[in-house]
């Protein structure tokens, strides 16, 4: 295969008193979980339950952001006395210039429920990268708020029972799925069903042949990174 999937399974740490240097790095920060690494990613999961915060933690690396469900956050950067409560919606993608506006910061879970983002650092340039936005069937593209420059971003939509058909991904990127959901997934003529949770991800390199078919009861919602 030339993807790697994760399933939404995570060991809880710990969240410990203010570091004394002030910040510590994103990477060492308890609430966000390292997941995976290669060449041009390192994806790590943030959760909090409502009333957690995180350390002070500094990102450094253009990063992209998928925000898994609806959630009311309060972001506080260091040095600050005050700051601002975001609400962000399920689906919310879009790449962070982190590389060239560092940011230090903690966050708050002010709403409800749980709160969970992926993030997914971006450490370079793929091999292969397409010149043109993918044009897909239940591709739909999503204009990044923070207007990033590393990674374009889509929404995938669909129903059960329908499928995209066969599509050239001529880039390599990450899926991240917002829902419970049954895929079967077709890569360079290889099959699998695989069953997707919430903040569940596949890596693909590319390029490849894909073709997504839902299999299950529930649509498949979900976003997709392309690396540039």
């Amino acid at each position: 295969m030339s993807d790697d999937y994760h399933p939404d399974s995570l060991t809880c740490q710990d969240v410990t008193s203010e570091p004394a240097q002030g910040y510590v790095e994103v990477a060492d920060e308890p609430r966000h979980y390292h997941r995976f690494i290669n060449d041009y990613a390192r994806v790590y999961d943030v959760r909090f339950a409502p009333g957690e915060r995180s350390l002070y933690h500094r990102h450094s690396v253009n990063t992209l952001y998928v925000t898994v469900y609806d959630t009311r956050v309060f972001d506080q950067t260091y040095g600050e006395t005050d700051g601002v409560t975001h609400e962000l919606p399920s689906g919310l993608c879009g790449c962070r210039p982190h590389g060239r506006e560092t940011l230090i910061h903690r966050v708050r879970n002010d709403g409800h429920g749980l709160m969970q983002m992926i993030g997914a650092e971006y450490l370079g340039a793929p091999k292969v990268v397409s010149e043109q936005p993918l044009t897909a069937p239940y591709h739909t593209p999503i204009d990044d708020p923070f207007k990033g420059e590393s990674i374009r971003c889509y929404a995938i939509d669909l129903p059960p029972g329908q499928s995209t058909g066969l599509l050239d991904y001529r880039f390599s990127g990450l899926l991240v799925a917002l829902g419970d959901a049954t895929l079967e997934i077709e890569d360079d003529g290889v099959s699998r069903t695989i069953g997707f949770s919430p903040g569940a991800f596949i890596w693909h390199d590319g390029p490849i042949r894909r073709e997504l078919r839902n299999v299950g009861k529930t649509p498949f919602r979900a976003v997709l990174g392309e690396w540039l």
